[in-house]
């Protein structure tokens, strides 16, 4: 019996991405296809709520909701009665690494909504060195490293660390959700790729703009991505080094930033937990309130 996907995105239906997965694992799995009618990318995991209603209409590339890609996970499982073994997300037009990035996310947004709702789920990502940040417009071969790798991992994960009786996939390296960034089928580096495991890299500025001020001089940067510009007459952009390295590929990260390793031409592999604590084995202890320890002292 195949493995169930749930394929969705947050570029629309109509994206070269989602149409070059859809046809790539249909070879080997059974795929459904649920996806925004529209671009909602940068929307990260916003669901519609109460009043709002959810509109989808069945097409020949498969279901298109009038909503975002986390509203899409949510009509697959109640409006649909779909069950898929696993949710893929992708593949997405341009790269999503760094912490910053996987809550403003639509691809990661529409992985994490699969999470808690109880399906394991891969978003997919690809970036291109030659065109950075956002690749030109492509054509479904560019996309063919993110199949072979989103088919690797569900291989992975269907070779023993699931067992259908007990329930369900269980992805590699004990994650929740799985995010993954990979290259151009033309990068010279994605005829062999180097798989690795990474975490979301860190380092965020705030840069304020003000009326008739020019912003910090910027060198080396691609054309078109002249940070020193004035984007407007008031309010602020949100700046970061993160970006500005990245688009040079002159980064200072470990090995295991999911950044370094887009620069380098790796598979960025990162493993992400749906629940976000920290807590560990301290979940449940009771905490004093300051205040009161205070008071008591005295």
């Amino acid at each position: 019996m195949p493995t169930e996907i749930l394929l969705t995105n947050d570029d629309g239906i109509d994206a070269v991405g989602i149409r070059a997965l859809a046809d790539a694992l249909s070879r080997d799995y059974d795929v459904t296809v649920v996806a925004p009618a529209t671009n909602q990318s940068g929307v990260g995991g916003a669901r519609s709520w109460w009043e709002t209603t959810v509109d989808y209409t069945e097409t020949d590339r498969g279901y298109a909701v009038e909503g975002t890609p986390a509203d899409c996970v949510a009509v697959a499982d109640v409006a649909l009665g779909l069950d898929p073994d696993v949710v893929v997300s992708g593949c997405n037009h341009g790269p999503n690494i760094g912490a910053h990035i996987l809550g403003q996310s639509g691809t990661v947004g529409a992985a994490m909504e699969a999470s808690f709702l109880g399906t394991p789920a891969i978003a997919v990502s690809l970036y291109d060195r030659g065109n950075l940040p956002v690749p030109p417009t492509l054509d479904n071969g560019d996309f063919a490293v993110a199949g072979e790798v989103v088919a690797d991992l569900l291989d992975r994960a269907e070779r023993g660390e699931r067992d259908r009786s007990d329930g369900p996939l269980a992805l590699p390296f004990g994650a929740d959700v799985l995010n993954v960034n990979v290259p151009a089928a033309d990068d010279e580096a994605a005829a062999d790729p180097t798989y690795r495991l990474t975490e979301p890299a860190r380092g965020f500025d705030v840069i304020e703009f003000r009326p008739g001020e020019e912003g910090p001089d910027e060198e080396n940067v691609p054309e078109g991505w002249e940070f020193g510009e004035r984007r407007g007459e008031m309010g602020m952009e949100l700046r970061d080094r993160f970006w500005r390295e990245f688009l040079r590929g002159n980064v200072q990260d470990d090995p295991g930033s999911d950044r370094r390793a887009a620069v380098e031409g790796e598979v960025s592999i990162s493993p992400l937990s749906s629940s976000r604590s920290v807590a560990g084995e301290k979940a449940g202890d009771l905490v004093e309130p300051a205040r009161g320890a205070e008071t008591g002292a005295d």
